[in-house]
């Protein structure tokens, strides 16, 4: 799909607040998001993640990782669904995210002191950290990551900006995991 046709699609989905299929995709990688657009800029958008109808957390997608925008017969139905399960009351934007840059995005992010997931998922980068937001830097963030058994490394990780495909915060996994965490 050309840009200006996602462009152009992003902004009615935007506008009519309808469910969305996005297809992702960085060099090699090609994923899936589904859920709702809440808030754009000409290069990122606000994103809340629905799966399993299921309202889910937030995630910041930029624009030029995005090949496809769907909406269509089976997104109306599931659309359909979340309406009459009363989920559509949860699809809104909690908190004011600015969308200029990575830089004022991952800023206000921080504000919220929630936990976030960085991900790059080219899949020669490939990686996954979640923690607590600790320094917005000029080209990169500094994150205390945990692992899967809840130890906090000692030392920040930095994924720089031009490599992340997607940023997620008040996401339930993370959320509860960050509960249980420890120091070793």
């Amino acid at each position: 799909m050309k840009r200006e046709r996602i462009l152009e699609k992003i902004e009615k989905h935007y506008a009519e607040k309808l469910y969305v299929r996005l297809t992702r995709k960085k060099g090699e990688f090609e994923g899936i998001s589904t859920g709702f657009i809440l808030n754009k800029s000409k290069d990122f958008i606000l994103f809340q993640e629905s799966d399993e109808f299921k309202i889910l957390g937030y995630q910041i997608i930029p624009i030029d990782t995005i090949k496809h925008v769907r909406y269509n017969k089976n997104d109306k139905t599931y659309e359909r669904i979340l309406n009459e399960e009363g989920l559509l009351e949860d699809v809104k934007p909690k908190y004011q995210i600015n969308l200029t840059d990575w830089i004022s995005i991952c800023n206000d992010v921080k504000k919220t002191e929630f936990p976030i997931i960085s991900e790059c998922e080219h899949p020669k980068l490939n990686y996954f950290c979640i923690g607590r937001l600790e320094k917005v830097n000029k080209k990169s963030i500094s994150i205390r990551y945990f692992n899967a058994q809840g130890i906090l490394d000692k030392k920040n990780t930095n994924h720089k900006f031009e490599n992340i495909t997607k940023l997620s915060f008040n996401d339930h996994y993370a959320n509860v995991f960050s509960k249980y965490l420890v120091e070793k």
